[in-house]
């Protein structure tokens, strides 16, 4: 370069990179066994950055420095050093990943150091996606190198590199995409780039050694001038210090992290303040040659963090101290073990169960070893504040208390933990049950010669958290729907009120249909519990299953769901209902009353009050013969469409005043005809009223008289859909709409389960499978041939096929002797008997007639 202010590249020993410094003096393993590094052009940089932790090689010992590098790759080794410098991913990275395209079953690894390089900025992704796998271009190489360095130190390299008058090495500057150039500008500029190479090639990849050098080069160049600085000690005393882990397993030649956290007093601040950290090996402190002796100073960041990161290639245990360089009377103690291993997992799957039930863990470690268990949660406990609720299993205790069936460790001195003796294999099993408690076990290996008490030192292993509770059998949820003010109860038919829908499943997630649920009411936010109404799903009043009135019985459908409706009579009232499964403690022919110990779920508050005009809305509701709603009818079948003045959430209210009401009925692919409930035609100036196919006709004269709820109409068809529209007039109700139903009339009776229809089959290819006049019945769900029986007139029964291709539809054949006109069939389905007549109707069809 050319006309250029000095260029810097020395190496920087502040407290941001005491880890260099201080992890030079100790043997690195795995940065001196990698086989494929030695007389690469970038081997200094790749030990420089492995001996910091930064990076590492592959198992199988090397580190393909010429493998394309990718943005996985890239995300991990900016992540790494970002760590060094005191940066952390959040909390919560591996519940929700921080970049669309990766999942809580993603590498953690990839999930943590995303999540970190995401918060500081300095990796943003493509259109919130990381896109792992792909390569990374080296102009966004650039941009994530320079993002990093203005991160880390709190400075603008492109705003201060503007500024300068040099002449770059780059020839192919202008190849690079708007944002990269800035960024290359200054790799240029600090001679991260080689002026030997002036091609940077923006929109090539980049290989492992590659992208190490320009790392390495990057966080080390001094950027003083662009307003770094080291930033003084502070000179606040802190008041207490203490490591986030006091007791860390570590693996030979792979790093581990060391983080002390210091207190300090009100309104001080927590920054930069020298914590040492001295690490020495417990049996051989005296002799350093074989494991060295480690003394680095790290300085601590905004949240009072000092960290520090290193990594042994022999030795066995490493005692820690860190302390406030200003107060070293104040400090803390860890313990690091080396190539030890000491494991705790699940075997039982899932964290919480239900009371008695077991929960088994596996531990790991040496062969016979002898292994303690303590629960984290009665550690250090007032006797009386203990967890008293989770057992060992077949666990000898040993302790204050010999016979003790549980780990504690009380403040006034008691102790009691578990004893287990490892195999041969190094494995054993700890078992535990309980009751309404929560506990988790801690497996560690005492100290020699001191007393099986749990020490926050001591090689341990964590369980997960073991839950037992009666809530852990089933899944029990509750949710209102619609408006939470509600009109009051007038009748049973003017229920008012609000729709609750509760649903339970087990613990899989599957639906428990038939199940009993109760209800009751929170006495609290409850105005007068005993006038409280229930309805069911149909509308129909639930009566109280017990004395006092205030708890009634549902039950669950198919699905695992039972909606009910609460009500209440009295304006201003409020209404809070619990939906619980009763423990068993009721006597007699009465349920138990709710009680603690319940499975219970508290749905949201709904308030009463009378019905406003602007609370009147419009509903349009199709029903059956047997007022089932349903959208599908056999052929000359009566369907309802009811037109319905309802309140805010839906159910049925009268208003003071008539309200007229116009019927739009379009016909589809064959006539529809109006009728009465009976199904007989309705006549207008002494002709039947028939709307013709693809034409519609309004339909006036409905009124909902004032104090009545509904207006309907009555269509049957021999087989089309049919849509019919309401359209109310009422200038007093401004929150009446016209509302839409649409229905369709099959060409054959139905049930409202089956639809039936004869069939004629003059192409039969195998005329043994079913008759050659048979009858076809479409279902309206899945159904086996074995599930229904048919008989015609004489008694004769039905043979019943299936259709290969539709699980839906059965076939019925009579042989010999086929279904005449008069004749009567009768299906038996679900317990129940519909009976059809085969006739020829007024258009000179033969259809089936349901009687």
């Amino acid at each position: 370069m050319a006309n250029q202010p000095k260029k810097y590249k020395k190496f920087v020993a502040t407290a941001a990179t005491a880890t260099l410094v201080a992890s030079a003096i100790v043997p690195v393993a795995s940065a001196a066994s990698l086989s494929d590094i030695s007389g690469n052009t970038h081997e200094e940089a790749i030990t420089a950055l492995v001996s910091d932790g930064i990076i590492s090689g592959y198992q199988d010992g090397t580190f393909k420095p010429n493998k394309e590098l990718t943005r996985s790759d890239v995300v991990k080794l900016l992540g790494k050093f970002l760590e060094t410098k005191g940066y952390e991913a959040s909390a919560d990275y591996k519940t929700r990943p921080a970049f669309a395209d990766l999942t809580t079953k993603t590498n953690e690894e990839l999930l943590k150091y995303a999540s970190l390089v995401k918060e500081a900025g300095v990796f943003v992704g493509s259109n919130g996606n990381l896109l792992a796998g792909d390569p990374i271009t080296r102009e966004n190489m650039a941009i994530t190198l320079v993002r990093t360095v203005n991160t880390v130190y709190n400075i603008s390299l492109e705003e201060y590199v503007a500024t300068q008058d040099f002449k770059g090495d780059v020839t192919d500057l202008t190849q690079a995409k708007a944002e990269a150039r800035t960024a290359i500008s200054v790799l240029d500029f600090y001679d991260i780039t080689n002026p030997a190479a002036p091609a940077f090639n923006p929109k090539g990849n980049t290989t492992r050694g590659q992208f190490a050098s320009f790392l390495h080069k990057t966080i080390t160049a001094d950027y003083t001038a662009a307003g770094q600085e080291d930033q003084e000690a502070s000179s606040v005393l802190p008041t207490a210090i203490a490591f986030e882990q006091t007791s860390i397993q570590g693996k030979y030649g792979e790093t581990v992290t060391l983080k002390a956290k210091v207190t300090v007093a009100e309104g001080e601040s927590t920054t930069n303040i020298p914590v040492k950290f001295d690490i020495f090996h417990e049996k051989l402190a005296n002799d350093t040659t074989i494991v060295p002796q480690i003394t680095a100073t790290v300085k601590t960041d905004a949240n009072g963090v000092a960290t520090y990161t290193y990594t042994r290639s022999q030795g066995n245990t490493d005692n820690v101290n860190a302390y406030a360089t200003g107060k070293p009377a104040l400090k803390a103690a860890a313990k690091v073990y080396w190539d030890t291993t000491l494991a705790i997992k699940d075997v039982t799957e899932g964290t919480t169960l239900a009371n008695g039930e077991q929960k088994v863990y596996q531990i790991t470690g040496e062969n016979n070893e002898l292994v303690y268990v303590a629960f984290k949660e009665n550690l250090n406990v007032a006797p009386e504040k203990a967890v008293r609720g989770v057992e060992f299993l077949g666990l000898n205790t040993t302790g204050d208390t010999a016979t003790a069936k549980f780990a504690y460790e009380y403040t006034t001195g008691g102790y009691a933990v578990g004893v287990i003796r490892l195999d041969s294999t190094g494995k054993a099993n700890l078992v535990l049950t309980g009751d309404d408690a929560a506990v988790t076990p801690i497996a560690f290996v005492n100290n020699p010669g001191t007393t099986p008490k749990y020490d926050a030192t001591a090689l341990q292993a964590v369980g997960s958290t073991a839950t037992f509770a009666k809530e852990s059998v089933f899944d029990l949820s509750i949710k209102a729907e619609g408006n939470q003010t509600a009109s009051v109860y007038k009748d049973d038919t003017q229920t008012g009120g609000r729709d609750y829908v509760a649903t339970l499943k087990n613990r899989e997630g599957k639906a428990l249909a038939n199940a009993e649920l109760l209800v009751t009411f929170n006495n609290e936010t409850t105005t007068t519990r005993g006038d409280v109404k229930v309805f069911d799903a149909d509308g129909e009043p639930v009566v109280s299953t017990t004395t006092d009135s205030v708890t009634f019985r549902i039950v669950t459908d198919k699905d695992g769901v039972a909606k009910f409706t609460v009500s209440h009579p009295d304006a201003d009232a409020f209404v809070t209902p619990i939906a619980f499964i009763d423990n068993g403690t009721g006597t007699g022919s009465e349920p138990g009353k709710l009680d603690k110990k319940d499975l219970q779920v508290t749905g949201e508050i709904t308030y009463f009050r009378t019905t406003r005009t602007a609370d009147y809305r419009s509903e349009l509701v199709v029903t059956n013969a047997d007022d089932k709603e349903v959208t599908t009818f056999g052929s000359d079948t009566v369907a309802e469409f009811s037109y319905q003045l309802s309140d805010q959430n839906g159910k049925a209210r009268s208003y003071g005043s008539d309200t007229p009401v116009q019927f739009t009925v379009r016909a589809g692919a064959q006539a529809v005809e109006l009728v009465d409930a009976a199904g007989n035609a309705v006549l207008e100036n002494g002709v039947a009223v028939v709307i013709p196919a693809y034409t519609s006709k309004t339909i006036l004269n409905r009124t909902v008289v004032a104090g009545q709820t509904d207006i309907s109409i009555f269509l049957k068809s021999n087989g089309s859909d049919v849509r019919v529209t309401a359209t109310p007039t009422n200038s007093g109700l401004s929150g009446l709409t016209s509302v839409t139903k649409t229905a369709t009339f099959l060409s054959g009776a139905s049930t409202s389960y089956f639809t039936i229809s004869d069939v004629v089959q003059t192409t039969e290819t195998n005329p043994t499978s079913r008759d050659a006049a048979s009858i076809t019945l479409t279902f309206t769900e899945a159904v086996a041939a074995t599930s229904i029986e048919a008989t015609k007139t004489g008694g004769t029964r039905g043979t019943i096929t299936t259709d290969a291709a539709n699980n839906k539809v059965l076939y019925v054949g009579f042989g010999a002797d086929p279904v005449s006109v008069g004749e009567t069939v009768s299906i038996s389905y679900k317990g129940k008997v519909y009976s059809f007549v085969y006739e020829t109707n007024a258009n000179g069809r033969n259809v089936f007639r349901a009687q």
